[in-house]
């Protein structure tokens, strides 16, 4: 019987959480959640100079927000399991038993070479235009008289290391190119090729879904496994994010940002999965929309793409439209965009509804809504220029005239505006186009607004005759 499926998303507390990291926790959340697993989330915080406290309060928020719950691990109280705890800098005593236990089989080293041996040796490398790699033999002589302080080094053997990406294939390393690298550092902690591979084989963890990344340090992974006889996990490299431009990684600038910034913005946190499940991964099908229960029944490694995703904001804004519209009721909705509009909006509930309405098929993230509605609670300042874009403003505002003539009277409705304006066109001979753009604009300040016969109605006869005097 195979193991159950054991999954780990393993943030390192060094800054917050982007949107390419979310992109990996999701994938193994989907993983763990399609073959009946657990979901563990362990925080790597070894790296003592750059951890940002702030930085674990943000992961943990970031996901609560997203639902990508773990099973097991940290959050805001400890989730219940047993191989915690789940904090790195809380485990240190177990990465010292196994490198211990390396140093007495011959399998591991206390390094005696300081800094500024290191950096000799290094410079003698690039002088003579070869690569640099350290080995046991570059060691000065004699056995160190006191470990304190040391820091230990795997002595890499002879031979090549081979291992298995699910998504990739085959890799092959020549442990010629491979340092002994550090396992325990100076000031006693861990490194984080050592103390993953320690607390997957303890946390049980079947399959290691992470960036491509690390396929650089897997080799290093893969022979640690070996030589502390622990079985490997199943290795998945997920292809990188680009930006827009399809050729560079995905940047701050683009969209890989605090993953809260989505949230402030008025992202959905449905949409926000939807998105980043599509970067890198297909169920075979043209289908672009999922429900979480979808992706979950749907999701497996065999459709995991090689090739990089691009990262597309608008794809995002337009799959985050789709959501607010369909998934939300107009009454969530209205509570949704209740902190992104001035209070003052709120004081005529059946108005702003009313507003909402004609306005939801445009709005995408709910950050929008203040600038798109707007136009139907403030009065707008209208540029001459746009205004005059295809007539001068005398023969504007002779037509203005006969527009507030011809609505004076009429019952204003849909039908009613409709009707006494296209009628005025053909007793005017003017093209439709160039009078309703006209209106458009004298009404809004806008070229883009929804239709002319709505926005007259919803601002009403009296505030859409005033608007229309000010031309």
């Amino acid at each position: 019987m195979e193991n159950p499926v054991r999954v780990r998303f393993a943030p390192s507390p060094t800054g917050f959480l982007h949107i390419g990291g979310i992109r990996t926790a999701l994938f193994n959340y989907l993983f763990a959640n399609a073959n009946g697993g657990k979901f563990i989330l362990r925080l790597e915080d070894t790296d003592r100079e750059r951890f940002v406290e702030e930085g674990v309060e943000q992961i943990i928020k970031s996901l609560d927000w997203l639902g990508l719950h773990p099973d097991e691990g940290v959050w805001y109280e400890e989730k219940p399991g047993e191989h915690g705890p789940y904090v790195q800098s809380q485990r240190l005593n177990h990465y010292q038993d196994y490198a211990n236990k390396l140093v007495e089989k011959g399998l591991a080293y206390y390094s005696q070479s300081t800094p500024e041996q290191i950096e000799s040796l290094k410079a003698e490398a690039i002088k003579e235009k070869r690569p640099f790699v350290y080995k046991h033999t570059m060691e000065p002589e004699g056995g160190p008289v006191s470990a304190e302080g040391l820091p230990i080094r795997l002595k890499v053997p002879e031979g090549k290391i081979n291992w298995k990406d699910e998504v990739r294939g085959e890799f092959e390393t020549n442990n010629e190119i491979i340092d002994d690298f550090i396992i325990i550092k100076a000031d006693g902690y861990p490194t984080y090729n050592f103390a993953n591979v320690i607390d997957d084989h303890l946390m049980k963890i079947t399959h290691v879904i992470r960036g491509d990344e690390f396929i650089s340090s897997t080799a290093k992974h893969a022979l640690l496994y070996d030589l502390l006889g622990f079985d490997r996990p199943a290795f998945v490299h997920l292809a990188p994010i680009l930006g827009p431009d399809g050729k560079k990684k995905l940047s701050k600038r683009d969209g890989d940002v605090n993953v809260l910034e989505y949230k402030a913005k008025g992202y959905l946190p449905e949409a926000i999965l939807n998105f980043l499940a599509l970067l890198g991964w297909n169920d075979g099908s043209t289908q672009e929309i999922f429900t979480p229960e979808e992706l979950i029944e749907k999701f497996s490694i065999d459709r995991i793409q090689k090739s990089p995703a691009v990262f597309d904001i608008n794809r995002l804004d337009w799959m985050n439209g789709e959501y607010l519209r369909n998934n939300l009721s107009n009454e969530e909705l209205i509570e949704s965009i209740k902190p992104f509009v001035p209070k003052s909006w709120l004081n005529d509930m059946s108005y702003l509804k009313s507003v909402l309405e004609l306005d939801k098929e445009r709005i995408k993230r709910f950050d929008e809504a203040k600038y798109i509605m707007e136009i139907f609670f403030e009065t707008p300042e209208v540029s001459k220029d746009l205004l005059c874009k295809k007539d001068d403003i005398e023969t504007i505002r002779g037509w203005i005239g006969k527009v507030l003539d011809a609505i004076e009277n009429i019952d204003f409705s849909h039908d009613e505006v409709e009707r006494s304006l296209r009628e005025l066109t053909e007793k005017l001979g003017v093209q439709t186009g160039r009078l309703f753009y006209v209106l458009r604009v004298g009404l809004t300040g806008r070229t883009e607004a929804p239709g002319l016969f709505d926005i007259f109605v919803t601002l009403g006869k009296e505030e859409s005759i005033k608007r229309l005097q000010n031309i």
